[in-house]
């Protein structure tokens, strides 16, 4: 059938393969030696390039997106009371998980105008995955990130003469 729907020259990659049972094989062929079929050139190629295939763990892409990031010096903010830009750096983190969770992948790259289908493959287990590595740590950290619950702690990286209040 695909081989009718193709046009001329047959379907790029197409390879047929039957298995029989010995006794069936036997009674409608006869004793016949195995027969080894060399796959075309176009078809090793395909099988080498998944092979090659790029690929990782839902749980490296977690990591990733909760990994902090050092913001660019054109993002840099501007302290409220030296007013001296500072380089900061941000850090996503999960807070809370819901009962049952839906994960959407990124499954394009924006390179200027164009756009590029992501073609790694991305391992995930079905039973068993542990989210607590990529939840937000609720202790002493935890309590700075509620900003009105706690006094404000000024960065470390603040320059001496930025007054500490």
């Amino acid at each position: 059938r695909a081989l009718q729907l193709s046009g001329a020259g047959g379907p790029p990659h197409v390879k047929l393969t039957v298995e029989w049972d010995v006794s069936t094989k036997e009674r409608l062929f006869g004793n016949i030696q195995e027969e080894v079929v060399q796959d075309a050139e176009s078809v090793q190629l395909q099988q080498q390039a998944h092979r090659q295939q790029h690929s990782c763990t839902l749980d490296e892409c977690f990591q990733l997106y909760t990994k902090e990031e050092q913001l660019a010096p054109d993002d840099a903010w501007r302290c409220p009371h030296c007013k001296v830009p500072q380089q900061g750096t941000v850090k996503l983190s999960l807070w809370t998980l819901p009962d049952i969770l839906i994960i959407h992948l990124k499954r394009f790259r924006q390179v200027a105008e164009h756009r590029h289908k992501l073609t790694t493959l991305v391992r995930f287990p079905l039973r068993g995955l542990n989210m607590a590595p990529h939840m937000a740590q609720r202790g002493q950290a935890g309590r700075q990130l509620l900003g009105r619950w706690a006094p404000w702690q000024p960065p470390l990286c603040l320059p001496p003469s930025c007054p500490r209040d």
